[in-house]
């Protein structure tokens, strides 16, 4: 059974998505599409925010507001009107790259991935926005940098798409990346790995660009359950509503695809964990 249409709004490439629970919506961002959409479950209704700037992530503040990666660094997001202010510059002096995907880690710090905006795809860092507003470089030799999550504060699950892998790191509270612990081989997977989110009982949900699919994959690679999409490009995933069990997949367009770009919606028997929110100052 597939997964079903959430909402109509078409994205060329919609990603990001994350529940915000005070608001009790699911946020989404189109990146070329410079955008942030929110979704309120209970109406339908979804609200669309034009953007001034490239987004490649979004969080939740813990004060209500947001904060973006973006093309030009780290910004602040007033999701009323759109307006963004700058936190942080990152790479200013490299219009050929973008901020990509990201999240908050345990401690409440915004962690996301630089990459260029065409090819070739030059390996760049992943970078960390504090609390204080300082940015610093956690781990280098990223081409795609992707689906990000934290099984326990001191663990980091990361994906860098063309390696078909789920790597899981040491995650000091302070300093870089530490070292590799052990990886998810995911190359016998159809299409490659993109976004994911953690359900409760530690899973891993991944969706899988070119691959029709969100999987399920047990700490030890396991596949345990499967999402089906009638499009070929979901993009990423996360656990949102009340109960925190509606899966909730972005997706990308594609030509022939109908339905490809939308916002899909699943429930697939599992229930996931609240958002991490971004502990700094967001004026929102």
């Amino acid at each position: 059974m597939f997964a079903e249409v959430a909402d109509s709004a078409r994205l060329a490439l919609g990603e990001g998505p994350v529940w915000d629970a005070a608001a009790a919506q699911l946020r989404w961002i189109g990146i070329p599409d410079r955008c942030v959409l929110s979704h309120d479950p209970s109406t339908g209704h979804t609200v669309r925010t034009e953007l001034d700037t490239v987004p490649g992530t979004l969080a939740i503040g813990a004060d209500g507001g947001a904060v973006l990666a973006t093309e030009r660094g780290f910004e602040r997001l007033d999701l009323a009107t759109g307006r963004t202010d700058l936190l942080a510059a990152v790479e200013p002096d490299r219009p050929d790259r973008r901020m990509n995907d990201g999240k908050c880690d345990p401690y409440g710090r915004l962690v996301a991935g630089t990459m260029q905006f065409d090819e070739p795809r030059l390996p760049g860092p992943l970078y960390r926005l504090g609390a204080d507003g300082g940015v610093s470089a956690v781990l280098d030799g990223l081409a795609i940098p992707n689906g990000l999550a934290w099984p326990e504060p001191d663990r980091l699950w990361y994906i860098d798409t063309p390696t078909r892998r789920i790597d899981l790191f040491a995650y000091p509270e302070h300093g870089p990346v530490g070292p590799l612990i052990r990886s998810i081989d995911v190359s016998r997977i159809p299409g490659m790995p993109d976004g994911m989110t953690l359900d409760a009982d530690g899973n891993l949900w991944v969706a899988f660009w070119d691959g029709w699919a969100v999987h399920c994959l047990s700490p030890a690679g396991r596949v345990l359950a499967t999402v089906e999409l009638p499009v070929p490009r979901p993009t990423s995933c996360t656990f949102g509503g009340p109960g925190l069990d509606t899966l909730w997949i972005t997706t990308a367009t594609s030509s022939r695809h109908p339905a490809s770009g939308l916002l899909f919606r699943d429930a697939p028997g599992a229930k996931g964990l609240p958002a991490q929110l971004w502990s700094g100052p967001s004026d929102g």
